[in-house]
């Protein structure tokens, strides 16, 4: 949670004036297209943060707000195979957190703890709860999976920034690939490395997706402005 839950509220609706301005004013390349899904993606994220802490059902809407993040690596992978115009099964790429949402929608057990506090949302999930081996190796595929898609999108959109020729791609591949880094890899690597940020990961989250945003919003202007 962004602090409050107007604060959360007022980041979800400011994402999809956004995405809706992009989704309007933007001629809709694929680079267009991937960040409206993106910042609509982040908004309804930031919109479960807001019903986490104001519906009185925190352990539904924590659940529904983790799966939705969950999703962001797979949809990076997606966009990185297709703006560099290689094939690809979109089953291969949404099986994994498919299998993951399933999972942790069926699961009753899946979120340990969930309140929201004044500054933090805190949320345990069993993924982060370190309770016990079952727990250490969920963990261990969950972070290999995040960290596996994003390496491999990382890896594609750099080899398209030293290959190609074009100008506006090589911007667009270091938008994607700064975009990849700051938004997903970041906040997870603070868990690893600050484990008080464990059970507060939305929190953390939710920071570097308003940057995001910021990024997207340069990446299309370039799209369309720059040949």
């Amino acid at each position: 949670m962004c602090f409050t839950p107007i604060v959360s509220l007022t980041t979800a609706i400011l994402e999809f004036i956004v995405a809706t301005f992009i989704l309007i004013y933007f001629k809709r390349t694929t680079f267009v297209k991937f960040s409206i899904i993106f910042i609509y993606v982040l908004g309804f994220y930031q919109f479960t943060e807001f019903m986490f802490c104001t519906s009185g059902n925190e352990f539904l809407w924590a659940k529904i707000g983790f799966i939705t993040y969950t999703f962001l690596p797979a949809l990076a992978l997606h966009f990185a195979l297709t703006f560099n115009k290689k094939k690809y099964n979109l089953t291969y790429i949404y099986f994994l957190p498919i299998l993951i949402s399933i999972f942790a929608f069926l699961n009753q057990n899946f979120i340990l703890n969930a309140s929201c506090d004044s500054v933090f949302v805190i949320v345990q999930t069993m993924f982060y709860s370190f309770k016990n081996f079952h727990s250490i190796i969920l963990f261990i595929l969950y972070v290999s999976y995040y960290f596996g898609f994003i390496f491999y999108v990382s890896y594609i959109l750099i080899k398209k920034q030293y290959k190609t020729k074009n100008k506006k791609l090589k911007i667009l591949s270091w938008i994607g690939f700064s975009s990849a880094i700051i938004t997903l890899a970041l906040p997870l690597i603070l868990i690893i490395i600050l484990p008080s940020f464990r059970i507060q990961f939305p929190s953390v989250y939710c920071e570097f997706a308003v940057l995001f945003t910021i990024f997207a919003v340069v990446g299309c202007y370039v799209d369309n402005k720059v040949r």
